[in-house]
């Protein structure tokens, strides 16, 4: 795992637009194409923003996904795919057709079903969910995605998507979709977004290497594992 600090929440995203535009033209010059899960929550949200007002980003060859998804509507203030749309824009020359969210208004077995159903029928020449980059926030409790300590996701070694129920500490508390953990690994690369004091203590147990318990210690792409986090994040 190659971990950086970056001074504040916004040299924090300015490095995360900087790396996932690298991630894209790497892609798109080997294969054509760069597929890119998104992560939820608030901390991407500015990232979202600066690759959104990139003139330069290769949006027309970009495949958006999403990582996890609460079972709400796209336009519902907790959805994460409103949430990222809205920061990213959406940019003019993303094709609608290159957006690929989960069906938050499904119910979580339903919209499971339906996204691994797309995602094998994108990924059907690899047979395997190889997202070029796959970008993941870290909860309090070390989650990632809706992937939480000891739930069902995380042992999981055939299903690509699994429905989530949200544990009593979560909020909002809706059921979730989520990539399982065999699914995330698939990626080549995974970055971690980290920030704010409340993710320290997670942040050092996963950086000490001393936290099997934690879903985030369980993370292992193909290629690189980064973590990124600002300097309340990092903590001392």
């Amino acid at each position: 795992m190659r971990v950086e600090v970056f001074a504040d929440r916004e040299a924090l995203a300015q490095a995360a637009a900087a790396f996932i535009k690298g991630a894209a033209g790497r892609a798109v010059n080997e294969r054509g194409v760069f597929s890119l899960a998104l992560a939820g929550g608030s901390t991407p949200l500015e990232t979202y923003r600066l690759l959104g007002h990139d003139p330069a980003f290769p949006w027309a060859e970009t495949q958006l996904f999403w990582g996890d998804e609460r079972c709400v509507p796209p336009d519902h203030p907790d959805s994460n795919r409103g949430a990222a749309l809205g920061a990213l824009g959406p940019p003019e020359s993303l094709p609608p057709d290159n957006v690929h969210p989960i069906r938050g208004q499904l119910s979580a077995q339903e919209a499971a079903q339906d996204y691994a159903w797309r995602l094998k029928g994108f990924f059907a020449e690899q047979g395997r969910p190889a997202f070029d980059l796959v970008l993941l926030g870290l909860g309090p409790d070390g989650h990632v995605a809706s992937l939480f300590p000891g739930g069902p996701g995380l042992s999981e070694t055939n299903a690509w998507v699994i429905p989530v129920a949200a544990p009593s500490h979560v909020r909002p508390q809706v059921p979730r979709v989520s990539l399982s953990l065999w699914a995330l690994n698939q990626a080549r690369q995974v970055l971690l977004l980290v920030s704010g004091a409340a993710k320290a203590p997670a942040a050092a147990r996963l950086r000490g290497g001393e936290a099997p318990d934690l879903p985030a210690a369980r993370l292992r792409p193909q290629e690189e594992l980064v973590l990124y986090l600002d300097r309340d994040a990092a903590g001392d």
